[in-house]
């Protein structure tokens, strides 16, 4: 029976919007069935990043540990939790359960997560994760180093063949990798590319023994890290870390020009991919992927090689792509959807909430998130197009923060229960953290350091432009933010929305000035929110470098009392969130869950992890 929800008119618009959701062919039926949040951007375990494609990573494979569903603590996965670890912390032996089993029956071995865990390092397969194995795991920056040396090389050599110019630093590399220069003929660059790729090949498994994952036997992993680290075991459990079926991936090997020996085609995640002999996707979570219906439907059945597959309730899993979100709503409403995370983009969240905390919908469940909404800053010198980028002063950066009222935004542009965010780690999500919130909404001492910077009421100051992926109401935030700047700071802003595609794409390549982004944390340590601003880190995509901040987190990565160890990193987040300022947080989130009254085995938390071998529907 359809819920009475706002009135007449947000009846009629999902009523109008569900049209074409009831012409469609219908999807397999399924034990429970959910909504997909996000298209699916990959599968591929080595380059899991966002947070829809994590969670369906996390359900059809299985790492050394997995998730508690109510306090998303590490237990047994693969192998028994805790494993044994050595006196200074530094030595983890873990022991792989015998019935752990892939979904064709085949055993899950240590030498499958060394290869998974290879590929997560390799230059072909390197993804924004990749500083997880090279900054904690010993020998693995050092193997990382020495494949991206020869791919450099090997890339430098056909940009000479190919009459592409060389700087003087790339002609000094190759110097010192091979006897290369610009008057080398053609022909000799084809010689000495083979045998330096030769050579390299016949020493890639002798250099990669040296690091510190290794496989004592079938069942027996060893993890030696660079120095004792408290969110170790927590990783063991995180989608980066799951393994992969060594023997089918084998056959999907690529040796390519660009020397990136572990590129396979993107397709092997698919379930109906057979290329080579490879005989489709082979898994070893509580669930298999069985069909994938691009922008329709993912349908997944219990694997029944699991090895704890008597506990698992479901037999299968269906879920849901929809184009607009309020249709996916009214399939909720129709009870032909049973679960409905981030409901905070439906443009009527803001009532549901309110009906869910004046007790009139129970079916909405309201949580802290562990996830901050902010602004990038791009903090180097130069923008993309050459000119001076006045974002490359932290007085700037400063004023801009001070110049936001986050607390009316999160009232009256969100109105879902946000916290207004001064910090970029959410305060009381992590037990014994705490970091004293930054500088809230002052324009007066704004407009003193926009004074301090050169730029007087604003003068001097270019237009200032807010980059945004469009839809999910972030052009809202973005307008609300603009305004707040005109009237401030008497600055010219423009707010500019891209399609999520070219959005990316200008992130990670820094053309932008200020930029939209959120970060949700990988594990249960401020670490996952602080790393991120490093020097080199993979998602600092302001190239924000700051040594001070990376000597404290340095610190911190090398103190081993729990304590100290904290009050390190609030240093290094309070100089973040007080002087530096290389983001503009703005609030954080919380997550709204519409659950049907007979889900069972689904537990809301800050993290969002809600594992499928727990949820079932009591009928």
């Amino acid at each position: 029976m359809l819920r009475k929800l706002f009135g007449t008119l947000i009846v009629a618009t999902l009523i109008l919007g569900g049209i074409r959701y009831f012409q469609k062919p219908r999807a397999p039926k399924a034990d429970f069935t959910y909504v997909i949040g996000d298209e699916i951007k990959t599968l591929d375990p080595a380059k899991l990043l966002w947070n829809e494609d994590i969670r369906i990573g996390l359900g059809i494979w299985e790492g050394l540990a997995s998730y508690d569903p109510k306090t998303t603590e590490p237990i047994d996965g693969v192998a028994n939790i805790p494993p044994h670890i050595s006196a200074d912390g530094r030595t983890y032996i873990f022991e792989l359960r015998p019935e752990a089993r892939w979904s064709n029956g085949d055993p899950v071995t240590a030498h499958d997560f060394v290869f998974a865990w290879r590929r997560v390092i390799e230059p072909g397969t390197a993804g924004d994760y990749t500083y997880l194995f090279t900054d904690i795991i010993s020998g693995v920056r050092t193997y990382s180093q020495w494949r991206n040396r020869a791919v450099r090389f090997l890339t430098l050599i056909r940009d000479l063949k190919n009459d592409r110019p060389l700087d003087a630093q790339d002609l000094a590399f190759m110097a010192e990798e091979g006897p290369v220069d610009s008057s080398t003929s053609l022909s000799e660059l084809e010689e000495i590319a083979e045998s330096y790729r030769q050579k390299h090949m016949s020493l890639m498994d002798q250099e990669f023994a040296k690091t510190g994952i290794v496989a004592l036997d079938n069942r027996h992993l060893k993890v030696e890290l660079i120095r004792p680290t408290a969110y170790f075991l927590d990783l063991t459990a995180f989608a980066t870390f799951l393994p992969v079926h060594r023997p089918s991936m084998e056959r999907l090997i690529i040796r390519d020009s660009e020397f990136a020996l572990w590129s396979v085609d993107p397709q092997w995640v698919k379930p109906d991919y057979y290329k080579n002999g490879y005989p489709g996707l082979v898994s070893n979570g509580a669930f298999s992927l069985k069909a994938w219906e691009f922008k329709r439907y993912m349908y997944f059945e219990k694997n029944p090689h699991y090895w704890d597959a008597e506990n698992v309730k479901s037999r299968s899993i269906l879920g849901r792509v929809f184009n607009v979100a309020s249709t996916a709503f009214l399939a909720y409403e129709e009870g032909g959807i049973d679960i409905y995370r981030s409901i905070t983009r439906l443009e009527f969240a803001p009532a549901l909430y309110e009906q869910s905390k004046k007790g009139t919908r129970d079916d909405i469940h309201v949580r802290s998130a562990f996830g901050t909404y902010f602004y990038i800053f791009n903090c180097q010198d130069k923008l993309h197009n050459g000119t001076d980028n006045p974002c490359a002063d932290p007085r700037v950066r400063r004023a801009f923060n001070l110049a936001v009222n986050k607390q009316k935004i999160a009232d009256k542009v969100k109105k879902t229960g946000n916290g207004a965010a001064y910090n970029l780690v959410p305060l009381d999500s992590i037990a014994g953290y705490y970091c004293p919130p930054g500088p809230g909404y002052n324009i007066e001492r704004a407009q003193q350091l926009l004074r301090q910077a050169g730029y007087p009421d604003g003068q001097g100051l270019p237009t200032i432009e807010i980059l945004y992926n469009t839809g999910f109401g972030h052009e809202y935030v973005a307008q609300a933010v603009a305004e707040m700047w005109r009237k401030s700071l008497n600055v010219n802003v423009i707010a500019n929305g891209k399609e999520i595609k070219t959005f990316d794409d200008d992130k990670k390549n820094q053309r932008f000035m200020i930029c939209r982004a959120s970060w949700f944390g990988d594990f249960s340590d401020p670490m996952t929110f602080l790393d991120m601003m490093m020097t080199g880190n993979g998602n600092n995509n302001g190239r924000f470098s700051h040594k001070p901040y990376d000597i404290l987190l340095a610190e911190a990565t090398d103190c081993t009392d729990p304590t100290e160890r904290f009050a390190l990193l609030a240093d290094a987040e309070s100089l973040l969130m007080r002087e530096q300022l290389p983001i503009l947080p703005i609030y954080y989130y919380v997550n709204l869950t519409a659950l049907q009254p007979e889900v069972r085995g689904f537990y809301p938390n800050a993290r969002e992890i809600n594992p499928w071998k727990y949820i079932y529907l009591e009928k």
